[in-house]
């Protein structure tokens, strides 16, 4: 009673001070709204992402379920389960899509559009070129009031060079100016630094929802991305240090900061492409290529985006409407109008179809199998291929002349540098390693195929052309597609445990590529690569490679931690572990909730079946076992939680292959990016001293 009579006392004391003193209860309202903030997750890229997903699957899902004919024939979780299956490429069915009326499966078919990874980072480019063309704005008015005003130019103090590696800079303004954040603004390295302050740009487009406190790693829902470090500021606007601002009017206006016609070979590269060292005039001019090669690829893209899905439509929809128009109407459905859905949904590798058999129906016709399978993969696995050699074939044919010079400067740029401009656009290298590992993966799967089918008859009974090809065309989809061209229950057992495999790491070769090449990824670790050399440590002994595995474990980092080969290793360690928690705890619910169904039928809702069920919604795939009797998936036969569970689990699949907050190609243009590349650099070389120090001599350990 004496704990109860307290905390009444206590309110009634802090309910009069609000009463009585309003700024009380204003400081008290404000440290709870930073309190709530603190622990939201910050607005950027991948949060963006969820809300977008998350908001219009709701939206699309109480349309779908209010238009239901007859009314109520279709669940509301069913209706949210279809419509984020679609949107998200899961391409699981609870309910029959051919039973659906027109307008329900023309939702789907929007939805399918809707999430399409190309269609999405198309938004991300004009939205950077948006954001470019007003900082250039903003650039170029500044230097007009400036200059109409007469104002004297702030000079740069201390000599670049006189420190190499110091992060230290001072911040000199006139006195009665404020920090100016759109000015050419670039690190320069300064003797006599002091103690950095404590200045923020106040329109850094990065700030997130929850800045007002700075204690990031609180929040409920960080949105580092995986593998990041929760203790460390991984985004490059943690990093703003002291300032200095140089306002050049060697050339004023937009179209000057355009006027850049030879190739961009200023200042220092270092790994993915992380320009450091460069003078204002070279920042300026670095962001008009940027802003150039941005610009240019929202066209390919569009196009390229606009022009596959077009031509799938019409080669589908036709092929069906001329030559098997009597499969898609016992279905009771137009034929073009099912050609055109399994066009989309191969592009989007969803693997919805409006036929109850799915591509089984066309397991014998060679047209529909080639053309989809090409679809499936300029849609998502071979995508980043794609585009970089009809980028590549574009610049091979610019003649050389110098009204073309522009555009050759662009090309170059995009492919000398593509991560600094597209999410999905890879350096050559790495574009030859995602498409060796994506024709070796589909290869294992061929192969699994054919010889893990022998003595099915099932299989065997096709004509030896169309097994192969069959075999080829499951090959593509199972690893993201998601179409089956023979039942998939029907197959051995151990071509199934290979395919929930082939799911599981679908999503790995872009995932790794993308992080590997990104400019700020890094950061997010607390590791900071060498470029690759002869001397490199990835090219030193096994010894000390040992060394330095043993120097991790007592706390002192070797080189080798900071290598290529390191880096990628902890990105797919993270991936995996993270990975495997969601499919584990998706598993166990969902097999405690259907424990009566497994009691009365075991074989049907078998712990592997739920299994191969999770591990397609994670992949975003939508390769279903299916439900005896049935067809739709078999998620169909579970029960409204399980649904829910696996909503969640297709969501989070979604998004496990997105670049994260800190990637270049999905940031908006910032003075903090800048300072992000030059302190990098800065600590790349503090490093590569400490660790040359400590290892003395070449050849000793």
């Amino acid at each position: 009673m004496k704990f109860f009579a307290t905390l009444i006392r206590k309110y009634t004391e802090t309910r009069d001070e609000f009463l009585t003193n309003p700024d009380t209860a204003r400081q008290w309202q404000q440290r709870m709204g930073r309190s709530v903030l603190a622990m939201l997750p910050p607005c950027n890229f991948l949060t963006l992402h969820y809300a977008y997903f998350i908001v219009t699957g709701l939206v699309a899902s109480i349309i779908f379920y209010l238009t239901s004919t007859p009314w109520r024939s279709v669940a509301y979780i069913d209706s949210l389960f279809m419509c984020v299956s679609a949107m998200t490429g899961a391409g699981l069915n609870t309910v029959d899509l051919s039973t659906l009326n027109n307008f329900q499966q023309a939702i789907l078919f929007m939805m399918l559009i809707m999430g399409h990874a190309v269609l999405i980072s198309l938004t991300v480019l004009l939205v950077r070129k948006q954001a470019f063309e007003a900082k250039f704005k903003g650039v170029s008015d500044e230097r007009k009031q400036a200059a109409s005003r007469g104002q004297s130019v702030i000079e740069l103090q201390g000599d670049r060079d006189a420190v190499p590696g110091s992060t230290g800079i001072d911040l000199e303004l006139e006195q009665g100016c404020k920090p100016r954040s759109k000015a050419a603004v670039v690190v320069q390295e300064a003797s006599g630094s002091s103690t950095p302050r404590e200045d923020r740009w106040v329109d850094d487009d990065q700030i997130t929802v929850g800045d007002a406190t700075r204690h990031h790693h609180h929040r409920v829902f960080p949105m580092a991305g995986i593998g990041a470090r929760p203790d460390l500021n991984n985004h490059p606007r943690d990093a703003v240090p002291n300032v200095l601002l140089e306002d050049k009017d060697s050339v004023s206006g937009f179209k000057g900061i355009l006027r850049g016609t030879q190739k961009f070979t200023k200042g220092l590269v270092s790994r993915n492409s992380q320009f450091h060292d460069l003078t204002p005039a070279e920042r300026d001019e670095l962001g008009g290529v940027e802003y150039k090669a941005i610009s240019f690829l929202s066209v390919v893209v569009f196009l390229y985006w606009a022009l596959f899905l077009l031509c799938g439509i019409v080669g589908m929809g036709g092929f069906l409407e001329a030559n098997h128009p009597d499969v898609t109407r016992s279905n009771g459905l137009s034929p073009f109008w099912t050609g055109a859905f399994f066009a989309v949904s191969a592009f989007v590798n969803s693997g919805m179809s409006l036929l109850d058999a799915n591509m089984t129906a066309l397991q014998l016709n060679a047209y529909p199998l080639l053309t989809m399978g090409l679809l499936i993969l300029a849609g998502n696995t071979l995508y980043p291929c794609f585009l970089r050699f009809i980028i590549w074939i574009m610049r091979v044919m610019l003649p050389d002349r110098p009204r073309w010079q522009s555009w050759r400067v662009t090309l170059d740029f995009i492919l000398e540098h593509p991560r600094r401009v597209y999410t999905n656009l890879f350096p050559a290298r790495h574009t030859w390693y995602l498409l060796g590992t994506i024709i070796i993966l589909n290869g294992i799967d061929w192969a699994g195929f054919e010889l893990l089918s022998i003595g099915n008859k099932d299989i065997e009974s096709l004509p030896t052309e169309y097994r192969v090809l069959d075999g080829l065309f499951q090959a593509l989809a199972v690893r993201a597609g998601g179409f089956y061209v023979v039942t998939i229950a029907n197959l051995r057992q151990g071509l199934l445990v290979l395919y929930v495999l082939m799911m599981y790491v679908s999503a790995y070769p872009v995932t790794l590529t993308m992080r590997n090449t990104n400019v700020y990824e890094e950061r997010s670790l607390g590791i900071y690569a060498h470029d690759e050399s002869s001397d490199s440590p990835a090219n030193t002994s096994r010894s000390n490679v040992l060394m330095d595995l043993i120097r991790h474990h007592l706390g002192r980092p070797g080189p080798h931690e900071t290598s290529r080969g390191y880096f990628v290793h902890q990105q797919l360690r993270s991936q995996l572990s993270h990975d495997l928690w969601w499919i584990a705890l998706a598993v166990l619910f969902i097999a405690i909730r259907e424990s009566d169904h497994y009691e009365n039928q075991p074989v049907a809702f078998s712990t592997f079946n739920i299994i191969f069920e999770v591990v397609s919604a994670y992949g975003c795939v939508g390769v279903s076992l299916g439900f005896p009797g049935k067809n739709y998936s078999f998620c169909g036969a579970w029960h409204l939680i399980s649904k829910l569970i696996l909503v969640a689990v297709t969501l989070r699949g979604r998004h496990r292959g997105l670049p994260v907050a800190i990637d270049k190609a999905v940031m908006l243009p910032s003075e903090s990016l800048a300072w992000a590349e030059e302190e990098d650099a800065a600590l790349r070389r503090d490093r590569s001293r400490a660790w040359a120090q400590e290892r003395g001599p070449v050849g000793c350990v």
